[in-house]
């Protein structure tokens, strides 16, 4: 993965060798820098030449060539400027797209498990802190480097000029240094605290908008508000202190740049009264002195905004560090499979502080059979759902599709084999043929006849665009439940596959569209392994077996019935 790729390094630029064309963009912006700073002496030399030879001389011939050189090397180093930053740009898109995309599948490649733990917010903060990465390490960070060195030449060129005036320049770098490092520190003091209170704003907002029909429901909407507006005000006291004194070495470097001026010409002035230094001499130190401090605020600014760069490498640090659901080299699944499955002494659970949802399971379910689960616990039968379909491994245990050990196989490509269905369906932006197709056009007639299996034609003959209508973030809302869960359906059975599990898929249907539920059920029975998760009777008298979820275990029906007469309390609903 990229993000592994980019993060594997003990320093900052050794997982940057990684990324493609790094080499290339790396000696662009070194060719492009040396150009640039030796371009820029051109105007501090034509200055010197023109105060000390050209007017003293009144060559105007020699003046006009030597304005048209000097506009000339602007006019260069302008461009050259142009083309850094279109590096840069380029730079930044790569990083932004390979290790964002790094990190996204990283978060669909860890178990469930692991990243249930953390949370979607949590997650959601690693992902971002790549913007703030991105501008380190899309060439601002090799600009500053690079261009660092040349404030020694331009004071090395001060020296050779005039010797006395490079104490100047030294002077000023080494006070604005000093305290440039006390406010460092200030900075990343309150960093911290910003991070740990937008962390805070960042959860409630998620938890808010997630919540969002039961806080209207309930009429909590003032409540939330104030909530809000607390952390929102503190928030803003932290944003207020971290972009004071971020913008600090901005704001003292343009004093120190008219130190820098001043001082020169303080120390400068005599001499050239005396004439022991020309006019010119000290108009071109007084330029390149500005000029030497340039790098230096830049690298200021720079070690300044390193704090925030070390924390966002940090959360992308424990990103990658999240543990991959399947070992490299693990194998897939083949092709074909008959759909018997196999628990043997199977037990599950979330964490070691909860009770088990399943305790020593062992359970065989014949290939081509519809198996009828019921429970109370809803939690139970969706969790057994996971472990068949391999998305949960289990504590104990082994859970065998065919004769294969889960564990022990990659099930990514087991999709359109074992389709899940809960009791809600979920759709994705897009439109509602790409939620059936599973936005992949090969599969767009395939996703038709699905569609027309389930009576959805009629009902998607009364939207404006038919199947074209797109799917929005808030559609999962607006449409009819009844709708929804039809077009997951549809989707489910796109590629035929062997074993279905559904987890009460028809309770948000309607009457009429049960009708046309109940009657597929017929149809496929014999055809696919059906595990039926649900409490209705008319159901579960489809299937061949039905087994009672129970005190963290299946008891099959004539267990139960059994059970039931030797007087112990019947737990179904």
């Amino acid at each position: 993965m990229a993000i592994d790729n980019f993060l594997k390094g003990s320093s900052w630029f050794q997982g940057l060798k990684a990324l493609p064309h790094f080499g290339e963009s790396i000696r662009d912006l070194l060719s492009s820098s040396l150009a640039i700073n030796i371009l820029s002496l051109a105007l501090p030399i034509t200055l010197m030449q023109v105060y000390d030879r050209i007017i003293g001389n009144e060559a105007k011939t020699t003046l006009v060539w030597l304005v048209f050189g000097c506009c000339s090397a602007i006019l260069l180093e302008t461009a050259l400027r142009l083309a850094r930053s279109h590096v840069s740009g380029w730079m930044a898109a790569r990083f932004d797209h390979l290790v964002g995309v790094g990190a996204v599948e990283r978060v669909l490649s860890t178990p469930l498990q692991i990243f249930e733990k953390d949370g979607v917010g949590v997650h959601l903060e690693r992902i971002y802190a790549i913007n703030t990465l991105r501008g380190f390490y899309a060439g601002q960070i090799f600009q500053v480097m690079l261009d660092l060195p040349f404030s020694l030449i331009f004071i090395a060129t001060i020296w050779l000029l005039n010797a006395k005036l490079v104490l100047v320049p030294l002077v000023v770098i080494t006070i604005f240094l000093t305290i440039f490092t006390t406010f460092k520190w200030q900075f990343e003091k309150n960093l911290i605290e910003q991070g740990l209170v937008n962390d805070r704003r960042y959860n409630f907002i998620i938890e808010l908008l997630s919540g969002i029909h039961l806080v209207k429901s309930l009429s909590l909407e003032e409540q939330m508000l104030r909530r809000y507006d607390r952390l929102q005000a503190s928030a803003a006291k932290s944003n207020m202190k971290v972009t004071t004194w971020s913008e600090l070495p901005t704001n003292i470097g343009g004093l120190f740049s008219q130190f820098m001026m001043f001082g020169i010409i303080a120390v400068g002035g005599p001499a050239v009264m005396d004439g022991s230094m020309t006019l010119g001499t000290l108009t071109a130190c007084t330029l390149l002195g500005g000029r030497a401090l340039q790098p230096i605020q830049s690298a200021g600014g720079f070690w300044m905004r390193f704090a925030n760069a070390k924390m966002a490498r940090e959360q992308l640090q424990e990103l990658a560090e999240l543990p991959l659901e399947f070992k490299p080299g693990i194998p897939t699944f083949p092709n074909e499979l008959e759909g018997h499955i196999k628990l043997d002494n199977v037990s599950f659970r979330y964490t070691v502080e909860t009770p088990y949802l399943l305790k020593d399971v062992k359970i065989s379910l014949a290939a081509n059979k519809m198996v009828g689960i019921s429970g109370s616990s809803a939690v139970g039968t969706t969790t057994l759902a996971y472990l068949l379909m391999g998305i949960l491994k289990p504590e104990n245990g082994v859970v065998y599709l065919d004769d294969f050990n889960l564990a022990e196989w990659n099930t990514s490509n087991l999709h359109g084999r074992i389709e899940y269905l809960p009791q809600n369906g979920v759709l994705f932006s897009g439109s509602i043929i790409d939620n059936i197709a599973m936005f992949n056009p090969l599969n767009r007639a395939a996703a038709l006849d699905a569609a027309a299996l389930f009576g959805l034609n009629d009902l998607v003959s009364n939207l404006a665009q038919g199947y074209e209508t797109k799917v929005t973030s808030q559609s999962n809302d607006t449409m009819p439940t009844g709708l929804i869960q039809k077009i997951a359906i549809a989707r489910a059975f796109v590629l035929r596959p062997r074993i279905l599990l559904f987890d009460k898929s028809n309770v948000a249907m309607d009457r009429e569209s049960e009708e046309i539920f109940l009657d597929f059920f017929k149809r496929m029975k014999g055809r696919s392994t059906i595990i039926l998760i649900s409490n209705q009777a008319n159901l579960l008298s489809l299937c061949d077996e039905q087994y009672l979820l129970e005190n963290a275990n299946l008891i099959p029906s004539g267990e139960s019935k059994r059970l039931l007469a030797d007087g112990i309390k019947d737990v179904r609903p």
